[in-house]
């Protein structure tokens, strides 16, 4: 019962030592498992939920961890968020390294097909989500960009000549086929 608030200064440097080895692990984690593991969510909103959620959990149903742990926690990470959030904004080269960029899966009549394999994506996926967006001929498809959310967007062909909604877009030179 003693350590129902307060369970020492050691458990509490602890927490905060795994917060700060735990987190940028598991980002790096998700990252390296690809933009559809985590399919229009951020990396950090992943994290967030999901570990406030396991956190107050443990907080609740163990009477291992004391509040001032939990608590410890759940500041560390908040901070944490906020750190990278707020250096992602300051620092391109950071906001590079943490957000998944957008690639072409599709363009200039070509599939790219070794950024589809990285990501588990097949032409029939493609395929159905041009199906989806009403569009019958890949002929009438200026490209197929996998977004850095991981969702898909499907950029239609048109008499404008300027694209410039494309730019900035990763174009790998790998592996390709025609459409």
């Amino acid at each position: 019962m003693e350590t129902l608030l307060f369970d020492g200064w050691k458990s509490i440097f602890r927490v905060v030592l795994m917060c700060i080895l735990a987190y940028p692990f598991l980002i790096l984690l998700l990252r390296l498992f690809g933009k559809r593991t985590l399919s229009e969510i951020s990396i950090f909103d992943f994290i967030i939920t999901v570990t406030y959620g396991a956190t107050l959990s443990s907080i609740i149903t163990s009477d291992k961890v004391s509040f001032a742990d939990g608590a410890a926690i759940l500041f560390m990470l908040t901070l944490l968020q906020y750190m990278v959030s707020r250096l992602s904004v300051k620092s391109k080269r950071f906001s590079d390294f943490i957000k998944a960029s957008p690639t072409f899966l599709y363009h200039s009549n070509h599939f790219n097909e070794e950024i589809m394999k990285q990501n588990r994506l097949r032409i029939e996926d493609l395929r159905a989500k041009v199906r989806q967006q009403g569009i019958s001929s890949f002929e009438k498809v200026e490209a197929i960009v996998l977004e850095g959310d991981g969702s898909l967007s499907i950029v239609k062909k048109e008499d404008v000549m300027s694209k410039d909604a494309l730019d900035g877009i990763g174009e790998e030179k790998t592996k390709s086929s025609r459409a």
